[in-house]
């Protein structure tokens, strides 16, 4: 049976209509704080409270992270003008096909007094338009969405169900996006277990959850709930959903810190992570800053960091320094990376004419390090500056 059919199944069988002032009563949905609104005279379900920062702090280094973003284009900042949404759904599966709901859609807004969240609750499939419309009708095109993994999955899901009902609800505003996921990943995806929202939340954040309802049961809670017609059975996911919105906020400060300031970094990883990013973007200086904290949290360069330092000196037309960079790690007796001799072999035969130095760095390298694609290019490359050496001497 198809999700669909399985949904419609499990929603309650229509009843005669009731004075409106008779459907509007439902305090089941009062005690876990929903409250009705409706479109068309179609009821759904809405939650808004206002939390106190955890840390007062929190709002302040918020701040401080946007008035920087304002002069920088990045993945994670945001222009100067937009106003952030927090913004997760919970579903009822993780397929992308017509037959998935989204049962609750919640958003947070920020303000020096705390985080005033809002989630909107689909109380069944025939309820569907209201329940997006409430949620269209509180966006605004200022908008700036933060999500975690909503590029992949939250927001297509909206974009899917808007277009569903599109002659119902109003449309949908074009809006910027920044995905949290893809900045976790550049960060710790090789130090942590996995870069689950509840990893990051344990191991970065430092607030393991206790006593939680997992996200993994919100389908199997809604169809109890569909079948049950019993609001008490998600209070849990309620609770849950409002966390992971928390959550998004705390995450979007701590990696704005780590790309903005570099002595936010307290780990390597995310000193290298910083500087290859902006290294990406074309912004040199910022990666050079990120690359010298990481140095000093090592106490010495790596191969990698002297590999891009040089790369951006190269482009500054300083091939003496790119070449003193690589000479530093070069020297060490433990053979690195094939890419980094590579480089500076390049600089000493088509930018310095330093042959004899190009060959003297490159005959003792292991071939057995290598990768075959690394041995052929090295082969090719030895061979070469050893004709141009034998060149010299005959001349």
């Amino acid at each position: 049976m198809s999700l669909l059919k399985k949904l419609k199944r499990m929603a309650p069988e229509p009843k005669e209509a009731a004075p409106q002032a008779a459907a509007e009563e439902r305090p089941d949905f009062e005690k876990i704080g929903f409250y009705p609104f409706y479109l068309d005279g179609v009821r759904s379900q809405r939650r808004r409270f206002t939390t106190a920062w955890s840390d007062p702090e929190l709002y302040d280094r918020l701040v401080n992270c946007l008035n920087f973003w304002q002069d920088t284009v990045h993945p994670v900042s945001v222009p100067k003008d937009a106003s952030l949404l927090f913004f997760d759904t919970e579903t009822t599966g993780l397929d992308s096909g017509a037959g998935t709901y989204i049962f609750l859609l919640g958003y947070g807004r920020v303000s020096k007094q705390g985080v005033e969240i809002t989630q909107h609750f689909m109380e069944g499939p025939e309820t569907e338009a209201a329940f997006l419309g409430g949620f269209l009708d509180d966006l605004g095109q200022e908008e700036h969405l933060v999500t975690y993994n909503g590029k992949a999955f939250d927001w297509p899901r909206v974009k899917s169900r808007h277009a569903f009902l599109q002659r119902e609800l109003p449309r949908l505003p074009e809006t910027g996006h920044v995905d949290l996921l893809h900045a976790a990943r550049r960060f710790w995806k090789d130090t942590l277990p996995s870069c689950r929202l509840p990893v990051i939340e344990e191991k970065i954040l430092n607030k393991p959850r206790t006593g939680d309802t997992p996200g993994s049961m919100a389908p199997l809670l809604y169809f109890e709930y569909l079948e049950k017609n019993d609001p008490a059975l998600l209070e849990g996911i309620v609770d849950h959903h409002a966390q992971d919105i928390m959550s998004l906020i705390e995450l979007y400060i701590v990696l704005s810190e780590k790309l903005l300031f570099p002595e936010k970094s307290a780990m390597t990883v995310e000193s290298e992570a910083s500087a290859l990013w902006w290294y990406q973007l074309n912004e040199t200086e910022r990666a050079q800053e990120h690359f010298r904290h990481a140095d000093k949290l090592d106490g010495s360069s790596s191969f990698k960091r002297a590999y891009y330092k040089a790369l951006i000196h190269k482009k500054r037309g300083d091939v003496h320094q790119a070449a003193a960079v690589l000479e530093n790690v070069c020297s060490a007796p433990l053979q690195g990376p094939y890419y980094v001799y590579e480089e500076l072999a390049k600089l000493y035969e088509h930018q310095l004419k330093k042959m004899e130095a190009a060959q003297s760095l490159l005959t003792p390298l292991d071939e057995s390090r290598m990768t075959d694609k690394e041995r052929t290019k090295y082969r090719h490359r030895l061979s070469r500056v050893e004709k141009k050496v034998l060149q010299r001497e005959n001349e």
